[in-house]
């Protein structure tokens, strides 16, 4: 093919079926030889955001996203999105628009070295020096982004390199249009020595991580649980690697779901008693293992992950397996079927079932409560009753993802819930939600936020209503930075400046050109929420909760006992 650098490069990626592009429109060599017929330009308010679509879109078709950034500050606002891309594990491919090469050293408008201002938030940058090379580095990218532990790529893209012509190949490597590509198993030797560690175990736990979901390991998981009878408990990503209605299906672990009125207190539980663990697909991070106080110190760790350089990071490991999560339990399940090895007993379902009552005696009482401003447990049980197998809930950080994690029931494997973990960054969910429902129409995308973080974002709302995205985003205001308040209260005895002012965020959607209300009676959620869910359009549902409720938090339980005091 002849063609501009632009071209050259839009090319390979339609070639790669990319059918979203998200950004400001720069390199415009490549945006004006997009096949709008084929791919869709989605123009953002934010380049931060179009990283954090691109992220969602990737969640959703198993496919790299795509985003853009024109040079200097255009580019640097990336980095927030690229950054949870990296340590999330999430193939994004940025193209940003460099300045020509005739201009380096010059000083010119913007100028900035955007190698390494960018280098550190993804696994490669590559600058497109000619146009003749347009073509081969996005190849590179695809491949870079989707093999081993997946992540961001950065494409270079200067101005008069675009805009010149040559003549290329143009063609997609079939191994590298999804992720995970170049599936590595485990040693034989490995396999061996867990299968037996396993079978011998009296108190055995999976814990499966968000390498278990981008792995798409369910149904092994789900086979080896039972091969076992082994509960699954799961990191706050790992969610959907086994469904909740599974008699061994122990829930969400962690400090962030632990606390008073969490459903981590079931998995905890079990972790603490465990004698074998098997980790799949996990970093072991500071949250979903209690500030590292979990696994005990006698019990024995078995960790299976793509990246060598987890494993063993945070725990003495009893048996450490280098590969991808799903077929390395193939290769696991299937010499244990050779040396008929196994164990049931039972026990587990029946403790899990044990743990869940004493779990749903101290949380129904909340889920099911008229209080005004409305408990948050109220709120998100009336949304887990509305979520179908193809629902995808995309979830804000901080007090949202625990209280998500914690008390929406997930109904089917996969991913099912969306959520910013690999930082931890408030600011995300719309974005993400944006990209995920652009992704696949089909699907019925919920997107929960706070107030504080929807403050980040909500400009996005006309992006959304401008391309007819019905995103449903239900915010959670209480009028204030709720954990900060509260982690103030607990250290210092006090907050400061943490409260806003009343803000009915259903009349910013109105302005925005989406629909819109506000809810202030527990009663009337469902069917409010139904009628959103049913409305084809972007629609904000603003829910007045109590400003001092906190997330099911280990640690808050004394602020939450006080509050409840009250009531």
């Amino acid at each position: 093919m002849r063609g501009t650098g632009g071209a050259l490069l839009y090319e390979t990626l339609k070639s790669y079926g990319v059918t979203c592009l998200f950004g400001m429109e720069d390199p415009i060599h490549v945006f004006h030889a997009v096949d709008r017929a084929f791919t869709r330009i989605v123009t953002v308010r934010d380049e931060k955001h179009a990283a954090i679509m691109a992220h969602g879109y990737a969640q959703v078709t198993g496919r790299p996203g795509v985003c853009a950034a024109t040079f200097g500050p255009g580019a640097t606002n990336l980095i927030t999105g690229l950054l949870e891309a990296q340590r999330s594990s999430v193939p994004v491919i940025a193209l940003v628009q460099d300045h020509p090469l005739r201009l380096k050293n010059k000083n010119a408008s913007s100028a900035l070295d955007h190698a390494v201002a960018l280098a550190p938030y993804v696994k490669d940058v590559t600058r497109i020096d000619t146009p003749e090379q347009a073509a081969d580095a996005v190849r590179k990218a695809f491949r870079i982004a989707t093999s081993g532990r997946p992540g961001p790529v950065v494409l270079l893209c200067p101005g008069d390199v675009m805009a010149a012509e040559a003549e290329a190949q143009v063609w997609a490597d079939p191994a590298y249009t999804h992720f995970p590509a170049n599936r590595v198993r485990a040693s034989r030797e490995s396999i061996e020595t867990a299968a037996e560690l396993l079978s011998a175990a009296r108190r055995p736990l999976i814990i499966a991580g968000g390498g278990s979901i981008i792995s798409g390991a369910s149904e092994e998981i789900r086979m080896l649980a039972e091969l076992f009878d082994c509960p699954v408990a799961t990191t706050m990503t790992g969610r959907g690697a086994i469904a909740d209605t599974h008699p061994l299906a122990a829930g969400p672990l962690g400090s962030t779901t632990g606390g008073r009125y969490g459903r981590g207190q079931i998995s905890n539980t079990l972790f603490a008693e465990a004698d074998v663990v098997f980790v799949l697909g996990s970093r072991t991070g500071q949250l979903c293992y209690s500030d590292w106080s979990l696994p005990k110190p006698e019990t024995k760790l078995i960790h299976l992950d793509i990246d060598p350089a987890e494993v063993g990071r945070n725990f003495a490991t009893e048996i450490a397996m280098i590969g991808d999560v799903r077929d390395t339990l193939r290769d696991l399940m299937a010499h244990c079927a050779d040396r008929g090895l196994a164990r049931t007993d039972g026990a587990p379902a029946k403790r899990i079932a044990e743990l869940t009552q004493v779990w749903k005696a101290e949380f129904e009482p909340v889920a099911t409560s008229t209080q005004q401003p409305i408990r948050p447990e109220r709120l998100l049980a009336e949304i887990s009753a509305q979520v179908d197998d193809k629902t995808l809930i995309v979830t804000d950080a901080s007090y949202i993802t625990g209280w998500a994690m914690s008390h929406i029931d997930v109904p089917r494997t996969g991913r099912f819930i969306l959520s910013p973990r690999g930082t931890s960054g408030i600011g995300w969910s719309l974005p993400a939600a944006i990209g995920a429902k652009m992704a696949d129409p089909s699907l019925k995308v919920i997107c929960l936020t706070g107030d504080g973080a929807f403050g980040y974002v909500f400009n996005e709302l006309e992006t959304a209503a401008r391309y007819g995205v019905d995103v449903t985003v239900i915010v959670f205001n209480n009028g204030t930075l709720a954990f900060q308040r509260h982690w103030e209260l607990k250290v210092m005895g006090r907050y400061l400046e943490c409260d806003f002012l009343d803000i009915d965020y259903s009349e910013v959607g109105r302005a925005l050109k989406c629909k819109g209300e506000r809810i202030t009676d527990p009663e009337t959620i469902a069917a409010r929420l139904k009628q959103a869910l049913a409305t084809e359009a972007p629609y904000v549902i603003d829910v007045v909760i109590d400003p001092n409720a906190t997330a099911p938090i280990v640690g808050f339980e004394k602020l939450q006992l006080e509050r409840d005091a009250v009531h």
